[in-house]
């Protein structure tokens, strides 16, 4: 089987159960290899700690009973040396070792201690002795004279520290800890983790599959949904939870099972639309064709004019509809130059007025010529469908009004008529394709504009109330100079 046929909730349970595994392999190696290296480490930091306590304690006069306290509780032997080798004070894990002159070997820490900042740590891998007074020595034959003593087979930490007391005179603490106890207890120990590393794992393995169950839930929701809308069922509700990321997706897939709904909305009315469109204009050709043809008398100018409108009106839409595909679709070669906006709305508003015949009243309103870097024919054809769009929907004697505006470093040219308006209801997808308002056209005029504007890193907008008008508008960067 392949990865890609196994479902997301085994790869969930297999990571979690993988996941385990890897915990119960990192303590066995703890157990096993880094054991006696993590207690040497915790042992030298605790006799360390212990060390600065005695050395803060050095002229208290309860210093002995601190070093038995201290002893006691932490299974270690300390020693307290003066500069000319009186052990002054001394306690051992069992048994108190009472006051005398220390072997000379126990000078060696003093000396290495002093060589070292004040203060000497080593571990003897070997063991060490004990002499006669109870003091340990770490292990080598050449201190002995005569029978040279057997040697111990346990780890030992030692830490000599030199003090001064707060009358200047000079000590040395010595303190030793057996490292020994976890060597007696390992088998204890791993016992005790082999059963525990049975039960985590079975635990593990319950966990998994938990948790993996909860997680792939709603992932598998989507995906049913997903496959649902896919046959094209765009009702289908998209349920999340479970975590933030999968709410959010529910979401965006929602909105876009909502969008693709009125998409395909859209895409039906366009098949009403275009249908009627294009056999109204082209029944009317064939029909005033075949008059012409037939009947004497009716091959006139008056029919020709009728036939050529509604070629117009069929190219208006082919070509409506070919632009819009060719912004959509990227196959637009985008050549943005610096060119007057002022000079090319100037332009269109004269083109209208002399196309309109008095019909409408069009003014264009300006204060300077301003400059943008933009693709000037996707410009022209924005300002060109806004214009057209407010002549469609004003009726005869209307008053549209463009207006070039500066704000800053921004330029927004607007398109101002008092048509009829358009519904609040209508406005939200005014800008979709094969939207028609309030009117006719072809319902791609303010698709082409928002794509072609969006082309060249504008914005725009409407604001319109139903019996007063609506205005138009786009807005651009203005070239810096």
């Amino acid at each position: 089987m392949t990865s890609e046929k196994v479902s997301i909730r085994w790869k969930l349970c297999a990571y979690f159960i993988g996941f385990s595994v890897l915990l119960l392999l990192i303590l066995w190696l703890m157990q096993t290899v880094l054991l006696d290296s993590i207690y040497a480490i915790y042992t030298k930091a605790s006799m360390t700690e212990h060390s600065k306590v005695i050395a803060e304690n050095i002229d208290n006069p309860e210093l002995d009973s601190l070093l038995i306290s201290i002893s006691q509780e932490n299974e270690i032997s300390v020693y307290v040396l003066d500069e000319i080798g009186n052990i002054r004070s001394a306690t051992e894990r069992s048994t108190s070792v009472r006051p005398g002159k220390a072997p000379e070997d126990m000078f060696r820490y003093w000396d290495l201690a002093s060589k070292n900042g004040g203060t000497y740590i080593t571990k003897t891998e070997s063991g060490g002795v004990f002499t006669d007074s109870g003091i340990f020595l770490e292990y080598d034959p050449s201190h002995f004279t005569g029978n040279v003593p057997k040697r111990n087979d346990y780890s030992s930490m030692i830490i000599a520290t030199e003090v001064f007391s707060s009358s200047g005179e000079r000590f040395l603490i010595v303190l030793l800890s057996r490292i020994e106890p976890i060597a007696s207890m390992g088998d204890v120990l791993m016992i005790i983790l082999a059963v525990a590393s049975i039960f985590a794992f079975a635990a593990g393995i319950v966990f998994a599959y938990i948790a993996s169950k909860g997680l792939a839930r709603p992932i598998k929701n989507l995906s049913d949904s997903a496959r649902q809308l896919a046959t094209g069922d765009y009702d289908t509700v998209f349920e999340g939870g479970g975590c933030r990321e999968i709410t959010q997706l529910s979401d965006t897939l929602n909105n876009t099972a909502k969008k693709l709904g009125k998409t395909e909305k859209l895409r039906r009315e366009l098949l009403a639309n275009v249908s009627h469109d294009l056999r109204t204009p082209l029944t009317m050709i064939g029909g005033y064709g075949e008059m012409m043809r037939d009947i004497p008398g009716e091959n006139n100018s008056e029919n020709i004019q009728i036939i050529i409108d509604e070629t117009k009106r069929l190219t208006k839409l082919v070509n409506d509809a070919l632009d819009l595909s060719k912004l959509q679709s990227g196959t637009f070669n985008y050549c943005p130059r610096v060119f007057c906006v002022t000079d090319e709305a100037y332009d269109i508003v004269t083109q209208f007025e002399k196309l309109s015949g008095g019909k409408h009243r069009i003014s264009f309103i300006n204060s300077e010529d301003i400059y943008i870097n933009a693709d000037e024919t996707l410009v022209s054809e924005a300002i060109y469908n806004l214009v057209n769009n407010a002549v469609n929907h004003s009726g005869d004697s209307s008053e549209i009004t463009v207006r070039q505006e500066v704000f800053g470093e921004k330029v927004k040219i607007s398109v101002v008529d008092n048509g009829r308006g358009i519904s609040p209801e209508l406005l939200e997808d005014i800008w979709e394709r094969y939207q028609k308002g309030m009117g006719g056209g072809t319902g791609l005029g303010l698709a082409i504009v928002s794509t072609a504007v969006r082309m060249c890193s504008g914005k725009c907008g409407v604001e319109s109330e139903l019996g007063k008008g609506s205005k138009f508008w786009i807005e651009f960067d203005i070239a810096k100079k």
